[in-house]
């Protein structure tokens, strides 16, 4: 898994001030009452994060191994990270404010949270396929939904009301979120590369055709081109109908 996260906080305050067309730089504990409840809580634990949106794993998710329970308990914590409601105003001067302080707090701790992710998973066991599999499709999910928040925050009233200017704007912002865009889809590469070893009858299919389908829709929002992504060898994003019939 890899573990590339560009720096985003001074982004952030571009971002949200001034759009520019700069070029884009280099890339838990269940709670248990009393006895019963304890001995039922240690076989089956009560999950107690937020649900990523991803298919159901094909073995019980308490028979995966250690590191991949921890990583995936981690990524749903993550995407719980909100960002800030946005200033009342959308005016320029409350943008700026806002993003200079609420915004960018949120933005230092997803990523600092986002970055022991990518710590945890770098523990996730190689065999069986599936689990550094579910691994990168965790990781993935977890850098597109931070891309996914940065690229929806407040934009300034004036720049909205310019057609030509927020075209100049979202073009910059998204040159600036490629770095985590491209990251996510090798991740969601790795995920197809390792599942499509198991064949299209493997009970792993959906989270093949998960990774697929997410890759691609990264890469068509953010206009991704094929010399950027640098795959991994013999991994792609183009599949048999069988799993795009999914």
């Amino acid at each position: 898994m890899k573990r590339f996260l560009p720096a985003l906080v001074s982004f952030a305050l571009a971002a949200c001030g001034e759009p520019t067309t700069t070029e884009p730089t280099d890339p838990v504990e269940p709670s248990a009452g009393g006895e019963a409840e304890v001995a039922i809580a240690e076989e089956h634990p009560m999950l107690t994060t937020t649900p990523v949106p991803v298919p159901q794993p094909a073995i019980p998710r308490e028979e995966l191994s250690e590191p991949l329970q921890i990583t995936w308990t981690a990524v749903e914590e993550v995407v719980a990270i909100r960002p800030p409601e946005g200033p009342f105003a959308p005016t320029t001067e409350a943008i700026e404010s806002w993003a200079a302080g609420p915004f960018t707090d949120w933005v230092e701790e997803r990523q600092a949270a986002t970055e022991e992710v990518a710590e945890l998973a770098d523990a996730v066991p190689e065999e069986p396929a599936w689990e550094q599999a579910i691994g990168a499709a965790l990781f993935g999910y977890a850098l597109e939904d931070f891309a996914a928040d940065i690229r929806s925050s407040p934009v300034p009233l004036r720049i909205t009301e310019d057609e030509e200017l927020l075209e100049v704007y979202m073009d910059a912002l998204h040159a600036k979120l490629h770095p985590f865009a491209i990251e996510a889809v090798r991740n969601y590469a790795v995920c197809q590369q390792r599942l499509v070893t198991l064949g299209d009858d493997s009970p792993w299919l959906p989270w093949r055709a998960y990774c697929v389908e997410r890759g691609r829709e990264v890469i068509e929002v953010y206009e991704l081109q094929p010399a950027e992504l640098d795959l991994p060898e013999g991994a792609e994003l183009a599949e048999s109908s069988s799993v795009r019939s999914l």
